[in-house]
């Protein structure tokens, strides 16, 4: 439902579908304003913080509020760090949930929108009551459960490996990696063709996306005694992984929503709202049950896991001069591996109002969230690769059968489990005072002051079956890891009525300017000091026009600031054929490190916006905005392997070669001692590092990427905002028409504070130039039909590559438009159906109604944006609802 706002930009993985792996494990949603990252929309529940989720980066999910439950969404797309504090830099999102319903209400809602089925039957009860000399109370509440079924990617065209029918590449093979078929494949690098040096690397031209490597396909059989004769060069056996994995899992999800409310007299009522979430994912992958293997010309002891004399007897000569690579198909033996993600929530806030004397009121509430999730976990069906290759090397799997299948406790004795859960809290007072101050001959000026503790933690509990024994070993546990953060908070309002229409001021007629600051003291991260100002101008029934100024910010996630949560770091092998002269071309050594920076400071952001509204006869009403945005300080992860891997798209590396470090090891370089590293590159490792292979030979390191969080400089965003309604009576209804456009007119973004701004308009990750939605509509005695119009504006891929998978110059990609279609009806019965049913609603929407194929883009893996379009052509959604 959000997502159809212009101003949403959903970038980035925040979203259901494809992202295991990511940051986004879970597969949760998140609401991205402006396109300036889903950190910098707040999202709310009735004006309440809740706990995020989320393990490597937290999150607040988008789908907390069950639908059944939802009253109303309120979007302000401004910056609101002075009421709001933290994380409103690009505006705030606030679910506001039902308040009162007397009697019972049952819905089923049935959709195929994610590719697969997905079926939601909700119930919600509610009642109102007088209590005496007490007052009136209500309670409401809702629960709803949702079942959608998975999405195999190999049932889509659009997400499968082999994208050549789009005049993509086929990423079923690339290099050394490939998706091996039941047989497996044997992988060899070649010779290089102009002998040692930088001037062309080694290709292989009969599969040129093998680059450096030749191809063996195995045959069919025990395959116990091979010669180089029985193998089929550049014969690979490959399939496509999407037939064996899920774009989006199997999903359920339970959900609780519940409001209760009772007047204590005529001066106080209080209030107790509460909410449970738990929702589960399956997805099914083949990562892990197709993997390369080492087959080494001697066994190994299986007591110390060390090379013994004895010849491997699968071992094939005359291929290598040392062990073979084999791609090695499991799925036969032991299945595919299985995602699943599980998350529990739930928040309870309970508080008060008391009427105080003068019309002042005091408000206070006090909220209580947990949030644990299994954000990554592999229960049982996780390739442990120590434990596999240890099984390889001393004899007792022969990686090149294929037709002889695992026994239980060869399988037992490699698979495990792989988990990464985390929790996340809250603990948030809230106390406020309001009411008016004096009269002004425009009228009352009224003000609010409060104050706010928030307490806030997370944690990330990391661990898998490791090492050549398959042991169980936890990386991180709860303590090791968690992070704690206090936030106290004061802050006011003041509400200036200057004129009104009994002054008779001609051209105004009412004036009135509004005032906000906050004041938020991090235990970790500082302090900080945000205003906005804001003004009302009407000069007539027909015309007003309104403007703010005001400085927002974001304080770090938990996580971006804690490596022993989150970190990574590790080494691979590259073909360096840059221009950058501190690297020597040829085959290098690349490290790299990624995760949490624990001296990153809090971002900033200063934002103002002017408009207007214009309604020149009744029923029809016209609003433009016009934002400007600099948000500085932003933190991110520098984007150093793009910048690396493709010099056409990124020349001179676009302001990211401060975090790119040509190493110059010493050659007294020795492994184990880092007084003998090159500086550095000693510095850098004597950081947690929790993930990633390591740096097993740091001395062979000849550049490091330093791909951790921080404070990037700066963006500079502005755009306008347009919107057109009109509504025209009929008898028995009314014809209605609307139009919401969202045109951002620059987007700048600059790396260091001394580079210059970029223009980063219109690119394949970053905000388009237009978005816009209209719809024409028509309401007649209980009938409804609405048509919309959906428009994409076209935008630069700068991440294009060709059918061979290389880079290539930029391309641009045509504008996208679609149409949504819904219909539906509601039939007031007022008893006469002996008093039982008391309405009945139905409806029909079907997204994307001319089945519009997605813009095409081709990309490493993908030929579509999901940010712009999406995979599942047209889908339809069918809901009715009784009232009882």
């Amino acid at each position: 439902m959000v997502r159809t706002l212009p101003q949403v930009r959903n970038l980035g993985e925040f979203r259901e579908g494809g992202t295991q792996g990511g940051n986004n494990n879970q597969q949760g949603n998140a609401i991205n304003l402006r396109g300036l990252g889903q950190a910098a929309t707040l999202v709310l529940v009735d004006g309440h913080r809740i706990s995020n989720t989320g393990a490597s980066q937290t999150f607040t999910d988008a789908n907390v509020v069950p639908l059944a439950a939802l009253e109303r969404v309120e979007v302000i797309a401004d910056g609101a760090s002075a009421i709001y504090g933290s994380d409103a830099v690009a505006g705030v999102v606030n679910f506001v949930v039902r308040k009162d319903y007397e009697g019972l209400e049952a819905t089923f809602r049935a959709s195929n929108s994610n590719g697969g089925w997905e079926l939601t039957p909700s119930i919600t009860g509610g009642t109102t009551w007088e209590a005496g000399s007490l007052g009136r109370g209500s309670i409401i509440a809702s629960y709803e459960y949702s079942h959608r079924d998975a999405y195999r990617r190999g049932k889509n065209p659009y997400l499968r490996q082999d994208l050549t029918r789009f005049g993509g590449y086929d990423d079923r093979l690339n290099g050394t990696t490939a998706t091996a078929g039941f047989n497996g494949n044997i992988v060899v690098p070649t010779a290089d063709p102009d002998g040692p040096g930088p001037l062309l690397p080694p290709t292989n031209s009969a599969i040129p996306l093998a680059g450096a490597n030749l191809y063996y396909g195995l045959p069919e059989g025990t395959n116990a005694n091979l010669t180089l004769a029985d193998l089929a060069l550049n014969q690979p056996d490959l399939l496509d992984s999407s037939d064996f994995s899920d774009y989006t899992g199997e999903m359920k999800r339970h959900q609780v929503s519940a409001y209760l409310r009772q007047e204590l007299g005529s001066s106080v009522e209080v209030f107790l709202q509460g909410s449970y979430n738990k929702r589960s994912t399956i997805s099914a992958t083949s990562q892990g049950v197709i993997t390369n293997v080492q087959l080494r010309p001697v066994l190994y002891d299986p007591a110390t896991n060390t090379p013994t004399d004895t010849p491997n007897p699968y071992y094939i000569e005359g291929l290598a001069a040392d062990a073979l690579t084999v791609q090695y198909n499991m799925i036969d033996s032991i299945g595919l591996n299985n995602w699943t993600g599980d998350n529990k929530s739930y928040h309870i806030t309970g508080g008060v109002t008391v009427k105080l004397p003068w019309q002042w009121e005091m408000d206070a509430y006090y909220t209580y969230g947990r949030d644990k999730a299994c954000n990554y976990c592999q229960l049982g069906t996780n390739i442990n690769f120590a434990a596999l290759q240890y099984q390889i090397d001393i004899g007792a799997i022969n990686p090149l059968d294929n037709v002889t299948g695992l026994s239980p406790a060869l399988i037992a004795s490699i698979t495990g489990d792989n988990i990464q859960r985390s929790g996340s809290g809250i603990d948030d007072l809230v106390v406020k005072f309001d009411g008016p101050l004096f009269e002004l001959p425009g009228g009352t000026v009224r003000a609010a002051v409060g104050g706010e503790r928030n307490k806030v933690y997370n944690y990330n509990i990391n661990g898998a079956n490791r090492l050549y024994d398959n042991t169980f070993q936890l990386d991180t546990d709860e303590n090791s890891s968690r992070g704690d953060r206090t936030i106290n908070s004061a802050f006011g309002e003041i509400y200036v009525p200057l004129i009104s229409d009994d002054m008779d001021v001609p051209l105004i007629q009412s004036l009135t300017v509004s005032g906000a600051v906050r004041y938020d003291d991090y235990s970790d991260v500082g302090s900080t000091t945000n205003p906005k100002i804001s003004g009302t101008w009407e000069i007539s029934d027909a015309l007003s026009l309104r403007g703010s100024w005001g400085t927002s910010f974001r304080a770090p996630n938990l996580p971006d600031v804690n490596p022993s949560a989150i970190s990574s770091g590790g080494t691979f092998g590259y073909f360096y054929n840059g221009a950058d002269p501190r690297i020597a071309q040829g085959p290098i050594t690349v490290g790299y490190i990624t995760g949490a920076n624990p001296v990153i400071t809090p971002e900033s952001a200063e934002t103002w916006q002017i408009g207007g509204d214009f309604e020149p006869i009744n029923g029809l009403r016209f609003s433009a905005t016009y934002y400007n945005i600099v948000y500085e300080d932003r933190i991110a992860s520098p984007d150093v392997f793009g910048a690396l891997f493709n010099p056409l798209s990124y020349p001179d590396y676009l302001g990211y070669a401060d975090f790119i470090y040509p190493i110059n090891n010493p050659a007294s370089c020795t492994v184990g001692d880092p007084s003998t590293y090159d500086p550095v590159l000693a510095g850098f490792l004597d950081r947690t590092l929790l993930y990633g292979n390591g740096f097993p030979n740091p001395c062979g390191v000849a550049v490091l990427l330093d791909g951790r969080n921080t404070n990037l400089a700066a963006t500079r965003q502005d755009g306008l905002d347009l919107q057109a309604n009109y509504v025209h009576p009929i008898d028995g209804g009314a014809i209605t028409f609307n139009l919401a456009t969202n045109t951002v007119l620059s987007n700048e973004q600059q790396v260091n504070p001394d580079d210059p701004f970029m223009d980063r308009l219109g690119y394949y990750s970053s905000p388009i130039k237009w978005r816009g939605r209209g719809s024409v509509g028509l309401n007649y005695h209980g009938f409804s039909a609405l048509l919309f119009a959906n428009y994409t504006g076209g935008y630069t891929n700068d991440q294009a590559v060709d059918d061979q998978a290389q880079s290539v110059a930029p391309v641009e990609i045509g504008s996208y438009t679609t149409f949504d279609l819904n219909l539906s009806y509601r039939a007031d019965f007022d008893g006469r159906l002996g008093d039982i049913l008391s309405n009945l609603r139905g409806s029909v929407n079907i997204q994307n109604l001319t089945d519009k194929a997605p813009r095409l883009a081709y990309t490493a893996g993908s030929v579509f944006n999901a940010a712009y379009s999406s995979p599942f052509g047209r889908t339809v959604t069918l809901q009715i609802s009784m009232g009882f």
